[in-house]
């Protein structure tokens, strides 16, 4: 029995070792994406509502910049130059909504949940983003991917797409899920999860 038991645990360690360590690829990917993320001031309808104008009007200042990007190095530059701009840009948008709140644009790393967009996963992790914070920043957020794709056909690109983006093939394979790797883990978390408590 002892050596049983010894077993199962070697087995379950082995198991959460797998779930939670990084596949090949998975660690290029957050240095490869750029993600845009725009936090509400409070989940008020309004305040949810002033979100989404200040969602379009950043991605109408930014998209034509980004989606002239060849790579993620080139993306993340023009976005880092335009910092200013887009703080103005949102500023503008709260002015012209008479919405008497600060906002303030970041650039930086910030860690996502595993999202799913259509027939794409992008596991979770610490990507570099850009943060629109309204007010206290207390609410509801949104996101999207700003490069590739400047939040507009991520989901739907060709092989070929991504890879001039600068992705790499393991990089693809990782987020349309063609090896079964992601699910595979995500299902051992959840069986730890409903059997032993594991948190995720």
């Amino acid at each position: 029995m002892k050596y049983l038991i010894s077993f199962s645990v070697s087995i379950l360690c082995a198991a959460v070792l797998l779930s939670v360590s990084p596949i090949r690829g998975e660690s290029e990917i957050y240095n490869d994406t750029l993600r845009l993320h725009v936090i509400a001031d409070s989940d008020s309808e309004y305040d949810q509502e002033v979100k989404l104008k200040v969602r379009d009007a950043v991605l109408s200042c930014i998209r034509g910049e980004i989606e002239g990007a060849g790579s993620f190095e080139e993306a993340y530059e023009k976005t880092y130059a335009m910092k200013e701009k887009i703080e103005e840009t949102a500023l503008l948008c709260l002015v012209e909504n008479e919405y008497d709140k600060p906002v303030r644009v970041e650039l930086g790393r910030e860690k996502y949940p595993r999202r799913e967009y259509e027939n794409v996963t992008l596991p979770a992790g610490e990507y570099n983003s850009l943060r629109v914070i309204i007010g206290s920043g207390n609410g509801r957020n949104w996101w999207c991917v700003l490069f590739p794709s400047a939040c507009t056909s991520f989901a739907k690109a060709s092989p070929e797409e991504y890879i001039e983006a600068g992705f790499t093939m393991d990089e693809y394979r990782i987020i349309t899920e063609e090896s079964g790797k992601m699910k595979i883990r995500f299902r051992i978390l959840e069986i730890l999860s409903e059997v032993i408590g594991f948190e995720y």
